[in-house]
């Protein structure tokens, strides 16, 4: 098992049965849990193919978070962020020419800015339309963590993301408006997902540190001072309609030509 896979599994662990077991009891048919464990399998192979030997998308020059092509990116946002968008394409049965056609998009778009920080979603909201409208699903979220309160939704939103729940849990954190205590997070992400009994062990078992430090030292890189900030392929890009769709549509013209 390549270290690639071995991070998948880890990262999104709801794909590997042996990781999150399914009750039998929601299997009514003769056979399902068999099938739904080789399709989690296939799903598996088919991303461990298409990740393989691939570049982080955070353009540090390394490789992918735990793959087996050394140097390996630290583990950015961005890197799990690649990873989590192949297997929800595969699970959403996506076809593989357009999994690789996003994946090779030229452009790369980060919002940094804390889950804590009162204007994320309305600049994530901004990110994500303009985006759409120009077909670039890239979009990452980049939480430096400045604060505990940060760090505690980072940390949720990467158990999120173990148990298969990342992107609707981003959301959600995205658009909450505090608290922050462990109680009323844990609270948000019942909300789409259930709590394990072994909550604790799993959240403390998350680290964070080296995925916050990356984040950090990529906003200092690009002379990021103030948050949100979104940057396109680490240019920093005024927070409007018109700067974002610009930007976007000058990358896709050098890249056409």
């Amino acid at each position: 098992m390549t270290n690639l896979k071995v991070f998948i599994i880890l990262v999104i662990a709801i794909f590997i049965s042996e990781v999150l077991p399914v009750p039998q009891s929601i299997y009514p048919e003769c056979g399902a849990e068999e099938r739904s464990t080789i399709r989690q399998k296939e799903g598996l192979e088919l991303a461990t193919e298409i990740l393989s030997n691939r570049k982080c998308p955070c353009q540090c020059g390394n490789y992918l978070p735990g793959s087996s092509t050394l140097p390996a990116c630290f583990g950015c946002s961005v890197g799990k962020a690649e990873i989590s968008y192949v297997l929800d394409d595969i699970n959403s049965g996506a076809e593989i020419i357009e999994i690789m056609m996003s994946l090779n998009s030229p452009i790369i778009i980060d919002v940094f800015a804390d889950y804590t920080n009162p204007n994320i979603s309305k600049v994530w909201k901004l990110a994500k339309d303009v985006s759409n409208e120009l077909h670039q699903r890239r979009v990452v979220l980049r939480p430096p963590g400045l604060s505990r309160e940060a760090q505690r939704a980072i940390i949720v939103a990467e158990y999120a993301r173990f148990r298969g729940k990342f992107s609707i849990v981003q959301e959600a954190l995205i658009n909450h408006n505090g608290p922050w205590d462990w109680r009323t997070l844990l609270n948000l992400v019942g909300q789409y997902d259930h709590i394990l009994k072994q909550i604790n062990k799993y959240i403390s078992s998350i680290n964070v540190e080296k995925q916050i430090a990356k984040d950090q030292q990529h906003a200092m890189e690009r002379g990021i001072r103030t948050l949100p900030t979104i940057t396109i392929n680490n240019l920093i890009v005024p927070d409007t309609d018109t700067a974002i769709r610009q930007a976007i549509e000058k990358i896709l013209l050098e890249h056409s030509i």
